[in-house]
């Protein structure tokens, strides 16, 4: 179940339906503006999400049609991915289901991070979120949480890891193609667009990047905010964008394929520091050498592997800097980017992630 996530996304329907399907489990999935009734062996019901009704209405009507849909489903198990669904589950649990919370996101610092303007509205977000968190961890049967570091916040005899690494046999296509013979050499962020994210410091970079080396940024997802977008598309940089949208999987991975590097230049924020996003390793599947922050843990990572540089990611320089390195030195970038391709065969990868799954939904029914 999930209010917020796109129908297909890729961690919830490719990743974790597809693989329950797979296994003999008759998995529906609830969300917003399914494309299809069935696909893949998952069976979409499509949930109330009315984008003109007040924020609080919206929220109430969206929660109310999830949990009618859920109960007239009548699953055993029920396994939902969003912090708003938390009342929703608790409900289900106490009508003698089992309920699995899904983490994607240390959710009370999130909300920190999303609100650091507002101050109040920030601390209040952050004092809900840990509370309901607290009656989950009280009631519910299980959690399946994406980072070692969520997972610690919550029972260890009822929490396990399943971490959001990528589908090698999906991205195989973009390791085998033939990079483009354009003028340009591109780089590629994809994903949610946000200042946290490091919008403007990847488009400041594209401004230092000198012309002669032909840098153009690919830019795939959403801005989270009009505002953000038209400020965004005012900056010297924007010229070296090309701005995509948001894309379906198979022509995410033909951009992965034409591009020479990946960026994932997050902020430091609190709950980014700890964070294993999903395109820092699906940059890898594709062969891409990386660009990324400079956090411990991501360092540790990319150092050991070889498959990338560090840099500070408020500070576009070090950005530009990381970038003219790699189209100067494309034999450099190319054996980093294979080094970080056998990383991904070997140890992250959903392959592996997908038996973690299995084994944490036997746990449950056999409880």
């Amino acid at each position: 179940m999930s209010t917020i996530h796109r129908a297909l996304d890729v961690r919830i329907f490719y990743k974790e339906c597809v693989t329950l399907s797979q296994a003999g489990y008759e998995v529906h999935l609830l969300v917003a503006n399914p494309p299809e009734t069935q696909l893949d062996g998952v069976y979409f019901h499509p949930i109330d999400k009315v984008k003109e009704l007040p924020r609080l209405v919206r929220i109430w009507r969206r929660l109310a049609s999830t949990y009618q849909k859920a109960q007239s489903l009548q699953g055993n198990i029920y396994h939902f991915h969003d912090p708003e669904l938390i009342p929703v589950g608790i409900l289900l649990k106490f009508l003698g289901n089992k309920v699995i919370y899904d983490v994607h996101e240390d959710t009370p610092w999130e909300a920190l991070s999303l609100h650091k303007n507002n101050p109040i509205i920030a601390w209040l977000k952050f004092l809900i979120w840990t509370v309901m968190e607290g009656i989950a961890k009280l009631t519910l049967d299980g959690f399946i949480c994406v980072t070692p570091h969520i997972a610690a916040k919550f029972p260890s005899a009822k929490t396990t890891v399943v971490a959001n690494l990528p589908l090698t046999v999906e991205l195989q296509t973009a390791v085998n193609q033939t990079k483009a013979d354009t003028s340009e050499n591109y780089i590629i962020y994809a994903g949610g667009i946000t200042e946290i994210r490091g919008i403007k410091e990847m488009v400041g970079a594209m401004e230092l990047l000198p012309t002669s080396l032909r840098g153009k940024l690919l830019l795939l997802g959403e801005f989270s905010s009009v505002n953000l977008q038209t400020q965004i598309e005012q900056m010297a940089g924007w010229e070296k964008v090309e701005f995509l949208g948001w894309q379906p999987r198979e022509k995410l991975v033909q951009y992965l394929g034409k591009a020479q590097v990946g960026l994932v230049v997050f902020h430091p924020q609190t709950d980014h520091l700890a964070a294993l996003p999903n395109k820092l390793f699906e940059y890898m599947a594709a062969g891409l050498p990386i660009i990324a922050s400079n956090f411990p843990l991501w360092q540790e990572i990319i150092q050991k592997i070889g498959c990338g540089l560090l840099v500070n990611p408020l500070e576009p320089q070090e950005i530009a800097q990381a970038m003219a390195y790699f189209l100067e030195n494309p034999d450099m970038a190319l054996a980093m980017g294979e080094k970080g391709q056998v990383a991904v065969k070997t140890k992250y990868n959903w392959e592996i992630e997908s038996q973690k799954l299995l084994q944490f939904y036997q746990q449950i029914i056999n409880q």
